[in-house]
């Protein structure tokens, strides 16, 4: 009785006949057969595998991002959050999403300081990435403000970044800037005009903004006048400083010298301390100085007396810091030039150069040139008709290397006239007076060299107002009255002295007399021709001032007044400008 095979049941046809077969025939089966089976199961195998389906498409979802300057934007796509740091121009979403997915992407956290938005955040996914979504940010903005102290007077007005002028009025306690500022900008309040007879200062008023209202600004104002020392005159002290009489020494100390008084009641060179503690460096004997001094690259001090000397017709001298004084030369009106009203200048070429009110070859006054070892010499006699008469102020040299001062007469109309001098001696008019309303007469303070190449001065009389006034005059000889003085209580009368540049970018003057009591003013004047009385004299703080304004170190304003004060021979004082 014959068995029929097994059925294997893991013994597929048609593999499973091949091997029933070969197992059947014990042999009957050759490597043919089980090749063409296998081969067989394989082609069956694939094609059941080609006929499955593909596995689904997915798609990103990403968004560009602008001005995103600070951290802690955070964005919301659907339920989940994604965290963009500071500075990124792009950031991925999501990274797998299906075609007909359902996005929305909205703003969970903004950023520190920022504002931002979403612009084509909600859509459906097709069959392609989504790259169109734009965020985009912007600063927010914040007020600038703070504390006011001590506004006794009305006009104080306040900028920021050199713009947003805002007016405050008397007894203002706060300020708020009138414009907002963005968050990650600088802001930086300043004073563009203080009250008269106030300087403000400010205290915190730079930075950068932050994400917060700046309310920690402080402005403090107090009188811009302080009366450090008032001259006793007699024997002991110093008298009437006059003309040029102020200078600030390498030591910080200032220096100085007066008409009378001293030891002879014939002047003196006095020390101040910037705390207003005077002593007498030196007492004249027969021979005042009508000038101040220079301190030169050697240290020493250098000075006119308008007479004494040889001569009595002055003398050129040097004075040590330690009070050492010695004539170095003493002036002749017969044999070369008549005394000097004014101080000296150290030229570039180390030799000292200043005029002669008086003398020279026609009597008109000179301009003269003497040299550290005392050799001196005529550079340039006035005629006294059209090239001018009667120099009473120092010449300056200018950036041109050249010479120019000013003559208080003479001209073709005699009233004064703006000269130019080569270190040759060759004199050149640059420009005459002619008084009246419409120009100034008789110069008789120095002239500034602007930062803008111009020449600016001032005349004593003329002008509208018959006062005086402030002139600028161009290197080419153009002039134009910047200011005419009106006198009165508003305005200052009679300038004797020049100008002087700010630490803070605007021109400051004294006037001999005008303002509120009549005893003289300090001035302000702008870039652009504005002035401003910033103090009047009232006696008892100095009065009549004839010399120059001069810069300390500290950026404040030093002079002198030729009256006035305690015991009415003249003061010493500081103007704050900070």
């Amino acid at each position: 009785m014959s068995r029929s095979a097994p059925q294997l049941p893991w013994i597929r046809r048609p593999v499973g006949v091949a091997l029933l077969c070969c197992l059947a025939a014990l042999g009957g089966c050759n490597n043919g057969s089980i090749y063409n089976a296998f081969s067989a199961f394989a082609n069956t195998s694939t094609s059941a595998s080609a006929n499955a389906p593909a596995p689904a498409q997915t798609y990103s979802l990403s968004a560009s991002i602008s001005n995103l300057s600070s951290s802690g934007l955070v964005l919301s796509v659907d339920s989940a959050s994604v965290i963009v740091p500071a500075g990124a121009s792009s950031q991925t979403l999501a990274g797998s999403l299906a075609t007909g997915t359902a996005y929305t992407v909205t703003i969970q956290s903004q950023p520190t300081g920022q504002i931002c938005a979403v612009t084509g955040g909600s859509g459906t996914i097709a069959s392609s990435d989504v790259t169109d979504v734009v965020v985009s940010c912007v600063n927010e903005t914040y007020s600038v403000g703070g504390s006011i102290s001590g506004l006794t007077g009305g006009g104080l007005v306040l900028l920021d970044n050199g713009g947003d002028a805002l007016t405050l009025a008397a007894n203002a306690t706060q300020f708020t800037m009138n414009t907002a500022v963005a968050y990650g900008s600088a802001y930086a309040v300043t004073v563009q005009t203080a009250p008269t007879g106030l300087v403000c200062r400010v205290s915190n008023g730079a930075g950068t903004m932050d994400a917060a209202n700046v309310t920690g600004i402080t402005i403090a104002c107090g009188p811009n006048f302080t009366l450090l020392y008032s001259f006793a005159g007699g024997g002991s002290d110093g008298a009437n400083p006059h003309q040029y009489s102020l200078l600030q020494g390498r030591d910080g100390n200032f220096y100085g010298a007066t008409l009378y008084g001293g030891a002879s009641n014939d002047g003196t060179v006095f020390e101040i301390t910037p705390a207003g503690t005077e002593t007498i460096l030196y007492s004249f004997t027969g021979h005042p100085s009508f000038a101040g001094m220079i301190q030169a690259t050697d240290g020493n001090f250098y000075g006119t007396t308008a007479n004494g000397g040889t001569h009595t017709e002055g003398a050129f001298f040097r004075l040590t810091p330690s009070g050492i004084e010695s004539d170095l030369y003493s002036f002749s009106e017969t044999v070369s030039f008549g005394g000097p009203y004014s101080g000296v200048v150290e030229g570039s070429d180390g030799n000292f150069y200043g005029t002669t009110y008086l003398g020279g070859s026609s009597g008109h006054g000179s301009v003269f040139k003497i040299t550290s070892a005392g050799v001196g010499s005529t550079l340039y006699s006035f005629a006294g008709g059209s090239d001018g008469s009667e120099p009473a102020d120092v010449p300056i040299q200018a950036s041109d290397v050249n010479f120019y001062g000013t003559t208080q007469i003479g001209g073709a109309a005699g009233d004064g006239v703006v000269f130019k001098l080569t270190p040759g001696g060759t004199e050149m008019v640059l420009y005459a007076f002619t008084g009246g309303t419409g120009d100034g007469a008789n110069p008789y303070g120095s002239l500034l060299e602007g930062s803008d190449g111009n020449f600016y001065g001032t005349t004593q009389n003329g002008g509208a107002g018959g006062g005086g006034t402030i002139y600028k005059i161009t290197p080419g000889g153009v002039e134009s009255v910047v200011h005419a003085f009106a006198g009165g209580s508003d305005d200052g009368s009679d300038p004797y002295a020049g100008l002087i540049l700010g630490s803070d970018g605007n021109f400051y003057g004294m006037t001999y007399t005008g303002g509120a009591h009549g005893d003289g003013t300090v001035f302000q004047l702008t870039p652009g021709g504005v002035e401003t009385v910033v103090h009047s004299f009232s006696g008892s703080d100095g009065a009549n001032p004839k010399a120059n304004l001069i810069l300390g170190s500290d950026g404040n304003l030093y002079g002198t007044t030729f009256a006035g004060g305690t015991d009415n021979y003249g003061t010493f004082f500081e103007i704050a400008l900070h």
